[in-house]
């Protein structure tokens, strides 16, 4: 049996999903195929922390792409929120990067110098300003650098509301359906094959995520490497901290229904999803650095994800030398952030041949020879 659509979206993550429901409301005829079911990876196994700044340590091209991300996410929040009736938990409370040591300190100084210049908001503060306004951080830290534009989202649910606005666009879904081969003609893409049939469409975007690279079937290089993330979920009986908490060895951003969402570990593990003793330990210990107010919350659950990470730490998104197929992968620690600003840039690069934003830096290309 063979399926027509105008653009097929290999990847049902929260990118493959953006970039739907985008080209949908353009109309387009969209659709997903996703090998399990719609943000099971990746996108729901983050921690939501929607970061512009803190992870950025150059002003770059990931830089300038994170800044325009954060532009779009009010409005983009807000169309899922209408579209889906529900709350993503979108929250623009700040993160507090905290310098355990006089070299840390040096290091976050150097980038909030920079930042500063560029126009962002970036705030230092001493042992004594970072007790008062995070009372339960107690341990010795030198000093706080507090980014009060940075936000978090919950991801679970912004993912939920993501499916509910592309089926509610016209996407078609199709779950439980993995990508065997491509089909290219004479350099052209014509479709693909699936364990559940022929799929034909002149576009196809891979949006594959940790997987992009297809068991080195894809018919150009996508270097993309997963790199393994263990989380731990608690639950407080009140609200702990006021702000995201992040430091060298681990992170804490609380919900507004007091679960603490803590991370996480970066191992180069292949595709072996589990968790480990040595990096559940090291997760609790970065924690017990910041505050021992934590000690009495209740475990919830842990689980561990792929963030998938290029070389060079640089998403791929773009056209390949196949006409009609597309890469929109690679985006290691900010794909939560960076789905709106892919989904334009990806559309409007597929529909008008050109984008608003310089993505020559993000080419497929970059990697050819």
């Amino acid at each position: 049996m063979v399926s027509h659509a105008d653009i097929l979206i290999l990847g049902g993550g929260i990118i493959g999903c953006a970039l739907a429901d985008e080209l949908a409301r353009h109309g387009c005829r969209v659709l997903i195929v996703e090998r399990e079911r719609l943000g099971q990876e990746a996108s729901s196994a983050a921690a939501g922390i929607l970061s512009a700044q803190v992870d950025c340590v150059q002003p770059d091209s990931v830089f300038e792409l994170c800044q325009a991300a954060r532009r779009m996410y009010p409005r983009w929040v807000e169309h899922l929120e209408r579209r889906s009736d529900l709350s993503v938990g979108y929250h623009v409370d700040g993160i507090v990067s905290l310098a355990m040591n006089g070299r840390e300190e040096r290091v976050l100084s150097r980038q909030a110098r920079w930042q500063l210049k560029q126009g962002l908001r970036v705030e230092r503060w001493s042992r004594k300003e970072l007790r008062r306004n995070e009372p339960y951080v107690d341990a010795a830290i030198h000093a706080g650098f507090y980014f009060p534009n940075e936000a978090q989202v919950d991801n679970v649910r912004l993912m939920q509301a993501l499916a509910i606005a592309c089926r509610k666009a016209g996407v078609e879904v199709k779950e439980q359906t993995t990508v065997n081969r491509l089909i290219v003609r004479g350099c052209v893409i014509r479709g693909v094959e699936t364990n559940r049939g022929q799929l034909s469409a002149r576009i196809v975007v891979n949006c594959l995520g940790s997987w992009a690279s297809m068991g080195g079937s894809f018919p150009v290089p996508v270097p993309i490497e997963p790199l393994r993330g263990q989380m731990l979920a608690f639950r407080s009986s009140s609200r702990v901290f006021r702000r995201i908490l992040v430091s060298q060895r681990a992170y804490v951003v609380q919900r507004r229904d007091n679960r603490l969402i803590c991370g996480s570990t970066m191992e180069p593990a292949g595709f072996t999803k589990v968790l480990t003793i040595e990096g559940m330990e090291g997760i609790l210990s970065g924690l017990r650095q910041i505050s021992r107010a934590l000690d009495p919350c209740l475990f919830l659950e842990a689980w561990a994800g792929f963030r998938p990470a290029t070389a060079d730490r640089r998403p791929i998104l773009g056209k390949t030398a196949i006409d009609g197929l597309y890469v929109a992968a690679g985006h290691f620690r900010h794909g939560i952030l960076l789905a709106p600003i892919t989904a334009q840039v990806m559309a409007d690069l597929i529909l008008r041949g050109r984008s608003v934003l310089d993505i020559k830096p993000f080419s497929p290309q970059r990697f050819a020879s």
